[in-house]
């Protein structure tokens, strides 16, 4: 682990933010390659939307985080706006760019649902490669494993070392961006076939609310939810795998229908 890279001129690099910024131009290049078989002659809309894509998620991810310690950063409002003390949300960032590829597509005369199944398996791919930086960061960290041979041991330095020291913790970012290569691979499996449209993406958010879900029973540094026990990342998920297997079975029945 290596939060910071390398400095240039006195600037350090930090390995998450360089990792972000991979994730997103991989992401990014994902999804124009898909869109030049599925969309033509619109893959340059996939480069345009992203300019909008990496603001809202940036800010979708900090609102939400927040959102849910508001009673840190109500006390602290000088913090808010200080991304480079961390407090980014997956589930927040990817809420921003779901809002403004519905308001990209209206605006830009594009079927949302089509343009939306060209972007998701871009945008696990920039999930998988964002947890890398995690683990380089430090973040998003896992309880011990209770192994004397089992586990990440974090460098000090890192947030997980400050909570629990040369203790080995469950590798829940790596494990994460495993599940993510999955999720991709199935993605890119349902894209080969003829399928309602919407399918991609619906099965994306719900696969990865699924992964999410699970992994969230090892994380000790995520948000809880108004003392319920529950994590507000498993609320999310839970709500998110609901609202998507319904709009999947709707779909599912509109394209039965209309094949009738």
């Amino acid at each position: 682990m290596k939060p910071i890279l390398f400095s240039i001129g006195g600037f350090p690099i930090r390995s998450y933010g360089l990792m972000i910024a991979l994730g997103v131009v991989l992401g990014m290049s994902l999804a124009a390659r898909i869109a030049r078989k599925r969309l033509p002659g619109r893959e340059e809309q996939v480069y345009d939307f992203a300019v909008y894509a990496v603001l809202a998620a940036i800010a979708g991810s900090r609102l939400w985080e927040v959102a849910f310690t508001w009673d840190y950063y109500g006390k602290h409002p000088g913090e808010i706006l200080a991304l480079w003390h961390g407090g980014l949300s997956i589930q927040g960032g990817i809420l921003g760019g779901l809002l403004v590829a519905i308001w990209f597509a209206r605006s830009r005369k594009i079927e949302f649902w089509p343009f939306a199944d060209v972007l998701a398996p871009g945008v696990i791919l920039g999930q998988a490669i964002g947890r890398v930086g995690c683990l380089l960061n430090g973040d998003a960290y896992a309880r011990p494993t209770g192994s004397d041979w089992w586990g990440v041991i974090y460098q000090p330095g890192t947030p997980a070392y400050q909570v629990y020291g040369a203790q080995r913790l469950w590798p829940a970012e790596t494990m994460e961006g495993i599940w993510d290569l999955i999720v991709l691979a199935l993605l890119l499996r349902l894209l080969r076939g003829k399928r309602p449209d919407g399918t991609v993406t619906l099965a994306y958010a719900t696969l990865y609310s699924v992964g999410r879900f699970g992994l969230e029973f090892l994380r000790t540094d995520s948000l809880g939810f108004l003392g319920s026990g529950f994590k507000t990342a498993q609320l999310a998920s839970l709500a998110t795998i609901a609202v998507a297997g319904l709009l999947l079975i709707h779909r599912a029945g509109r394209k039965t229908e209309g094949a009738g």
